[in-house]
């Protein structure tokens, strides 16, 4: 037998492996239910609903402590902001309005959204950002009234991805403000990274079918430092989706907590949400579609603790708390969605950190939005958030009061730590060739961290200063790291040389670290300093090729990718053996936490039916690749693409998948596409000439013509009407409940654990009332005068499509890029209103009963009275 088909037997008698695995802990006491809110929680702890907040003061999102213990809170959207007092033995709550405040709104549907998304009480002043600025609020003659509203600085509007928390920073000299993707690095702010960042994908990157994001670029998600009087913006980490809040440990260390996009769920490049460690001009990696840099980039950083399926809020550690020990030193973590919050134990890492995850409470519906410690040592937090019910609670512990216990600490870890500090102290231009000798030698330093502080000190110096000591370098790692340097700041004229200086390091003889690390060298001198030549490419090849398939998953995606830029003529029949070997990953989510949730129970049918990843990246690679085929190979292809489709996953999947067969099938000859007649046909979008019709008589139904009917609990309701309901209202061609149904709208199998019987009879009648910023559609306006308007599904340099019809997202309009105007968010929904009309009231409050349950039928709303 062959090396290559011992391998394949190898691979093929493994037993299905793990992909996204989490650390949980498991020995975490259980949480109990508290009989006054039903929040479920660890023993030792009480909750307390302190206030339930009335329509009339909105829905908050962002929260603060002022110097005398009171909060400052604040609507999302045009009820402005609130000043709490807390409630002792003396006197009661009491919420007052905080007039002046900043309001400049964006139009978001029917809602007028410009409340504070991030509040914090520092130097004397309340800082707040929103969508459209940071501001220093004041309080200039002491009357404990706000009366002086500066803007320090004007930020694009991002929606929901827009600016949001600010924290101290460690040496309590400056602030730190984070942002989502959606809004710019703010104009002037300098960066600690250079500013050199690009997409750096070798394989052309395929936007979100769904049509998110499309146009972003780099770099992404952001992190500032903020002098007090808001003159000095530096960025100090990028690469973000959406991270919403930041956390201090008590060695200074910086943490967020980033957002997934759960509409890459089933896909290679998918990252669920995960808790980063940010340094010193770090990298995460975010970009648009399909271009995700994957955690092992070796020019980015990674994740600490990958957390799963959810939507991150609120984060702090808990060493300002009058928690016990155990918790002092926890980070804990909120989660929108599933209504949690964690806590993450963090164990040192060398110069970083690694995490555990437990949970520490959840409670349906809990909506978490903003969370902190309060000045006597108990948690608070608020729900709210898209125009939802808002209450602010609190959580205290009912034992002895904790004390902060120190901090223990080993002496190698703390000395790593130090060292990388050091080393960040040289990411600064114009340090000369002295930061370039003091940060040479940890290139090759055995921590990831410490090696990227080296990288990016030398590469904030001029290249002239330490371009010929990458060609002067011996050490293997230190060649490939350096090689990456000069492939962000080199030019073509310097390619070949690099690629010989690549060529020198022995690929089967470096650790399977140094292995990814090298092949994303490669790719960056392709895709930076363009495509080899000829010679260049073959000697290449031969290289790389003899070492594919190892029994490494993650060296053979890269190999893969490699090798498929340079059209190898072997390595079409490698892959499809390899993919013919190959398993389906188990996804090892929490799935005691998911089954909780009618959500999670649709990601439990995913994880049934999960596709097989790793194959998936194959065939995104092979996809054009001209080489090595034969007409049997092209018919598996096909056909294990065709059946992929079959699998269950995020709202982008099938579009991505079909995405991957158009890009293959336009590298076919005539020939080879009369061949594959029947493999080649694309999929028809939803029936909707299937779907059955409602009875009625018809309602023509309103917002309160409707909730007369629902004044009494829901009871005794028939779950099988509300199903068909489901379908004959339509909502089934685009959205999905228990893993059934479209994708074009969101997932609707947790509605019920966040919104109320009026927000979802608002949202089906009025759809233009309040639109998630990841389903809103876009006007582009042309130069001849003319408007499209939908879906913004393709932007590239060469064209724009967007699609109209809500049901059929294939169906595009183009325009050349170049005579494009301006494009623009569109505040009317493609979601059609009046698609309940048809109904009587028993198959509205039928279908009510249906979305209340996420398609349980064992919920309260079936049962009798």
């Amino acid at each position: 037998m062959s090396p290559h088909h011992a391998f394949l037997a190898w691979t093929l008698a493994l037993s299905i492996l793990s992909a996204n695995a989490q650390t949980i802990d498991t020995t975490s006491s259980p949480l109990v239910v508290d009989q006054d809110t039903g929040i479920s929680l660890r023993e030792g702890f009480d909750a307390e609903l302190l206030y339930e907040v009335p329509t009339t003061q909105g829905s908050w999102v962002s929260m603060a402590f002022d110097p005398k213990g009171r909060l400052i809170v604040s609507d999302q959207d045009d009820k402005g902001a609130f000043r709490v007092t807390l409630p002792n033995r003396d006197a009661a709550i009491k919420v007052e309005s905080l007039p002046g405040f900043p309001y400049e709104p964006i139009d978001w549907g029917k809602r007028k959204v410009g409340g504070a998304l991030g509040l914090l009480y520092a130097f004397d002043s309340l800082y707040l950002s929103n969508m459209r600025g940071f501001y220093r609020i004041r309080d200039t003659d002491g009357d404990d009234r706000f009366d002086e509203f500066t803007l320090l600085k004007k930020l694009n509007p991002g929606y929901e991805h827009s600016a949001h928390s600010i924290l101290p920073t460690a040496d309590g000299k400056g602030l730190y403000l984070v942002s989502g993707n959606f809004t710019r690095v703010p104009e002037g702010a300098t960066s600690l990274q250079p500013r050199v960042w690009q997409e750096d994908s070798l394989l052309p990157s395929m936007p979100d079918p769904m049509g998110h994001a499309v146009g972003l670029g780099a770099p992404g998600g952001w992190i500032c430092r903020i002098s007090p009087d808001g003159k000095d913006w530096k960025m100090v980490a990028s690469g973000f989706r959406n991270a919403v809040d930041l956390a201090l440990n008590r060695e200074g260390e910086l943490f967020t907590y980033d957002s997934d996009m759960e509409f890459d769920v089933g896909c290679p490049w998918y990252r669920p949400t995960r808790i980063n460690h940010v340094t010193s001009g770090a990298e995460f990696g975010w970009r648009a579609g399909s271009g995700v840099w994957l955690d092992y980039f070796a020019d980015s950083n990674g994740s600490l603790l990958d957390m799963g399926p959810g939507s991150p809020t609120a984060m702090s550690f808990g060493y300002t708390s009058n928690f016990p020990a155990e918790f002092q030193d926890k980070l804990f973590v909120c989660d929108w969605t599933f209504g949690t919050i964690y806590t993450v134990d963090m164990k040192e890492s060398g110069s970083s950190y690694t995490g555990t995850k437990s949970e520490f409470l959840h409670g349906s519906p809990l909506n978490i939005a903003a969370m902190r410690f309060g000045p006597d040592g108990a948690m608070y937090f608020l729900t709210g958030g898209r125009t939802t019910a808002s209450r602010l609670y609190r959580i205290r512990h009912t034992g002895e009061r904790g004390t902060l216990a120190p901090k223990a600490s080993s002496g190698e870890a703390s000395a790593q730590r130090d060292l990388r500090h050091s080393l960040e102290d040289l990411h600064s231009s114009g340090l000369g060739a002295d930061a370039v000798e003091k940060a040479w030698p940890h290139l090759a330093d055995a921590d990831r961290n410490i090696r990227y502080a080296a990288r990016i000190a030398i590469e904030c110096q001029d290249p002239a200063l330490w371009r010929e000591k990458v060609f002067a370098e011996t050490n293997p790692r230190a060649i490939i790291y350096a090689g990456i340097a000069l492939c962000r700041h080199g030019d073509k004229s310097q390619s070949g040389r690099l690629l010989d200086k690549l060529g020198e390091v022995p690929f089967d003889r470096i650790e399977t670290e140094d292995q990814l690390a090298l092949l994303r060298a490669y790719s960056l001198c392709f895709t930076r300093m363009g495509r080899p030549t000829t010679e260049g490419t073959a000697a290449i090849i031969a290289k790389l090729d003899a070492h594919f398939p190892t029994k490494y998953d993650k060296v053979n995606a890269e190999l893969c990718r490699v090798l498929s830029y340079l059209d190898s003529p072997t390595l079409v029949r490698k892959t499809l053996d390899l993919m013919k070997a190959t398993r389906a990953e188990t996804v090892d989510y929490d799935k005691e936490m998911l089954a909780r949730h009618e959500y999670g129970g649709a990601i439990l049918k995913m994880m049934a039916n999960t596709p097989n990843t790793r194959n998936i990246h194959y065939a995104y690679c092979l996809r054009r690749v001209r080489s090595g085929w034969t007409i049997e190979d092209r018919k598996y292809y096909f056909g294990w693409l065709n059946g992929v489709l079959e699998n269950d996953g995020g709202k982008s999947f099938s579009g991505y998948i079909r995405a991957i067969r158009k890009d293959a099938i336009s590298m076919l000859e005539t020939k080879d596409v009369e061949a594959l007649t029947g493999l080649l046909a694309d999929y028809p979008a939803f029936d909707l000439s299937k779907l059955p019709r409602p009875k009625g008589p018809a309602g023509a139904w309103t917002v309160e013509s409707a909730m007369k009917h629902f004044e009494a609990d829901l009871r005794g309701r028939d779950f099988d009407n509300g199903k068909r309901m489901f379908s004959a209202g339509m909502c089934i061609a685009c959205h999905r409940i228990g893993g059934e149904g479209g994708h074009t709208g969101p997932d609707l199998g947790s509605l019920g654990n966040r919104f109320s019987i009026r927000d979802i009879l608002v949202a089906i009648t009025e759809p233009s009332a309040s639109i998630s910023e990841q389903y809103m559609a876009s006007n582009v306006k042309l130069k001849d005068g003319r408007t499209l308007s939908g879906r913004l599904i393709l932007h590239t340099a060469r064209e724009v499509g967007v699609a109209s019809n809500p049901f059929d997202l294939n169906q595009l309009t183009k325009a050349p890029a170049d005579q494009v105007e301006k494009i623009e968010f569109s505040q009317t929904s493609i979601m059609p209103p009046g698609m309940i009309s048809a109904m009587n009231r028993d198959e509205l409050m039928d279908l009510m009963a249906y979305l209340l349950s996420g398609g349980n039928p064992n919920h309260e709303a079936f049962k009798a009275n």
